[in-house]
């Protein structure tokens, strides 16, 4: 019985070890995923000042073109993305200006939304408004 006992006792040990390893990688690759998608969202708001400026928007701009392989699951965000860029080829000015801003903050509120950042208390000048302008 003592030997039968051993065997029990080591397969034990190493269907628990490999289930707490499975685990572990599980919960490190979601968390990891998740930190990835908000630093993409911190650098989007840290440089959305640059969005409507000739030079120095290459920043901004990065941050929002990895918006659709971080965010490939969040059909929300990824029609926001989409809202955006249509707005960004508008020709006229004045028009692209305003679409530009709106579909902005639908974008910034849904990134929010999709890391869990609270936002829901926040009207647009209040996502708009930024320092440095």
């Amino acid at each position: 019985m003592t030997l039968i006992n051993a065997i029990i006792s080591l397969i034990g040990a190493v269907i628990s070890g490999v289930l707490a390893t499975i685990i572990t990688i599980f919960i490190n690759h979601k968390n990891e995923i998740m930190r990835e998608k908000k630093t993409v969202v911190a650098e989007i708001f840290g440089y959305r000042f640059l969005l409507n400026r000739q030079r120095d928007a290459e920043k901004f701009y990065a941050a929002l073109n990895r918006v659709p392989i971080v965010f490939h699951d969040d059909e929300e965000v990824l029609q926001a993305y989409e809202e955006l860029l249509a707005n960004s080829l508008i020709k006229d000015w004045n028009e692209r200006g305003k679409k530009m801003n709106d579909s902005l903050v639908t974008l910034l509120k849904a990134l929010c939304k999709a890391t869990g950042i609270k936002c829901n208390d926040w009207n647009d000048s209040k996502v708009l408004n930024v320092f440095g302008v």
